[in-house]
């Protein structure tokens, strides 16, 4: 039987408890026995976007106890990569493994408009969630990002190691 491997690509800006229960939720429901986070780099056309080093080191604090979640950084330092890219390189990556990619129903409505849509519909597997999921309701990495630039507690956002690094490093201020 061929491993099952999940790939959740996103900003993490920063990572939330919502990404952590989402992977969490992804992993029962397709028998996944380990999930990438895959960040986007930082060309990526994003307001707010903090460096790459700070949202792999905001990963890394965040799955500090959860051996089944790794972050693959695959970004491009030198040119902006398009979804396609991303998961061709991962098919070159891991040939032997069945790929499942996570991603929000926001995300999923917009494929068709992405490059390669037609590529990316027909070759790959998805699971979708959607934003209203569970206990993740109105958790976003954009509310942090509020509450920090009015100095307001995000502890129930974010696992407790990234909200102290936020604090530390004075970032989204």
């Amino acid at each position: 039987m061929k491993n099952r491997i999940g790939f959740f690509g996103g900003c993490f800006n920063p990572v939330t408890k919502a990404h952590i229960e989402l992977a969490k939720q992804a992993m029962k429901l397709e028998n996944l026995g380990k999930i990438y986070f895959v960040p986007m780099g930082d060309l990526y056309p994003k307001k707010d976007l903090i460096s790459l080093e700070h949202r792999i080191n905001m990963l890394t604090l965040a799955f500090s106890e959860e051996m089944r979640f790794e972050i693959l950084d695959i970004s491009n330092k030198k040119e902006k990569m398009y979804a396609i890219d991303t998961f061709q390189t991962i098919d070159k990556m891991f040939p032997q493994s069945d790929r499942f990619f996570i991603m929000g129903s926001d995300n999923y409505q917009k494929i068709l408009e992405w490059k390669s849509a037609q590529d990316l519909i027909k070759n790959y597997h998805y699971i979708v969630f959607d934003r209203e999921t569970g206990n993740t309701k109105h958790i976003s990495s954009s509310l942090v990002r509020q509450k920090v630039k009015r100095n307001k507690t995000i502890e129930d956002l974010v696992p407790n190691q990234v909200a102290e690094y936020i604090k530390q490093k004075n970032l989204y201020k």
